[in-house]
């Protein structure tokens, strides 16, 4: 009995370490992210200057919003959508690892982009 509780933990330590891990391109876009669509969607509006030579952009500015969040999003709804599909726990965070790193480095992509904005 030892054993099979000992591997059991051993798993479900791997899977939320491989979550954890999981979210470490979004935190590295989130930033960049985050201030920079800030910027487009203020100016936009009227409430913040871009600096001299760049224009501002009300659906750009929303995007890189949107895709700061989205691995923050993204992990408790697959975590849900595991949940109510009744799939055994360590698949659904292995899934949710996988889902989470997609959209990490979709948000990576999109802060690369952003800069040459």
């Amino acid at each position: 009995m030892q054993a099979n509780t000992t591997g059991l933990l051993d798993r479900t330590a791997g899977a939320v370490a491989a979550i954890c891990l999981a979210f470490l391109p979004g935190l590295l876009a989130a930033l960049p992210l985050g201030f920079n669509g800030a910027q487009h969607t203020l100016s936009a509006l009227g409430r913040a200057e871009m600096p001299e030579g760049a224009t501002a952009s009300l659906g750009w500015g929303l995007a890189m919003l949107a895709a700061a969040a989205l691995p923050f999003v993204a992990a408790p709804v697959v975590l849900a959508v595991g949940r109510a599909r009744r799939l055994p726990g360590l698949r659904t965070a292995r899934i949710c690892a996988g889902v989470v790193l997609g959209c990490g480095l979709f948000a990576c992509a999109m802060a690369m982009v952003s800069a040459g904005v």
